[in-house]
């Protein structure tokens, strides 16, 4: 549907809050001028602009507005109140955009030769989720897969954890990982799972397979027992016996850096 209003655009804003609604329209929102400065860099598909008089006290929103403007892109203003409503930031910049979201294509990374891989099975807090695809991104990881049970990977949280990362790194989510790691051991891949304690260390372990696929767990429960079946090797960052385990995000950048410091040397 092509939005041509303001109350179109409002009201699809209000809708986009919730999860099944993202799920069905295939569009979620972002807020905030990086963020959208961010989406037009990438090509994402806008199909349109929320801002308020707030935006318009940076330069760099007028800048933003005279981009959207000349890309013919819908740009429509409301009063505060009304923007208040529709924002989810404590300090809100004046500035949503409703996307469309990336189609990207697994085949394509499941066939090269060479790649980081990441499969996360059950996370759930928002900033776990958002910080992981961050380190990923800037580490270089060619894609991730959230398993069943994940956090949504368009929820507000998420996606300010991002800091515009879910523009570059290929996600998909509703995984059914107990069907996806077979195919990629079939595929060549080797397949690392992270465990507290009673893996080898992480340092120890041979992590320079060209083709790799790590698994992080729930952050109360782990990694469930079928994966943890399919793996082809288990690692454990050392930990004093007092500590039960780590942060995942923390956890999953440890390892992450650790394979690529394996494959530079």
């Amino acid at each position: 549907m092509e939005i041509r209003t303001t109350r179109q655009a409002v009201q699809l804003a209000r809708r986009l809050g919730r999860r099944k609604v993202r799920d069905v329209e295939r569009r979620f929102m972002i807020e905030g001028i990086t963020f959208v400065e961010e989406a037009l860099r990438s090509g994402s598909v806008i199909e349109c602009l929320v801002y308020s008089k707030r935006m318009l006290q940076q330069q760099r929103g007028w800048a933003l507005l005279d981009h959207a403007r000349e890309q013919g892109l819908p740009a429509f203003l409301v009063d505060e109140p009304l923007y208040g409503e529709l924002s989810d930031t404590e300090t809100p910049q004046g500035v949503l955009a409703v996307v469309q979201k990336p189609a990207w294509q697994q085949s394509e990374l499941l066939q090269q030769q060479a790649g980081l891989l990441l499969a996360l099975d059950g996370l759930r807090d928002p900033g776990n989720l958002g910080t992981i695809l961050r380190t990923g991104d800037g580490a270089g990881v060619s894609g991730v897969w959230l398993g069943r049970g994940t956090v949504d990977l368009y929820n507000p949280k998420v996606l300010r954890a991002t800091m515009g990362s879910i523009f570059r790194l290929p996600s998909f989510s509703g995984v059914d990982l107990p069907l996806l790691l077979p195919e990629l051991k079939k595929s060549g891949w080797q397949v690392v799972v992270a465990i507290p304690h009673t893996g080898q260390s992480y340092f120890q372990a041979d992590l320079r397979h060209a083709r790799l696929l790590l698994v992080i767990g729930n952050e109360a429960h782990g990694i469930s027992r079928d994966l943890v079946a399919l793996a082809d090797q288990a690692v454990s960052i050392p930990l004093r016996p007092e500590v039960e385990s780590l942060n995942a995000a923390v956890a999953a950048a440890l390892l992450i850096y650790e394979v690529q410091r394996q494959r530079l040397r």
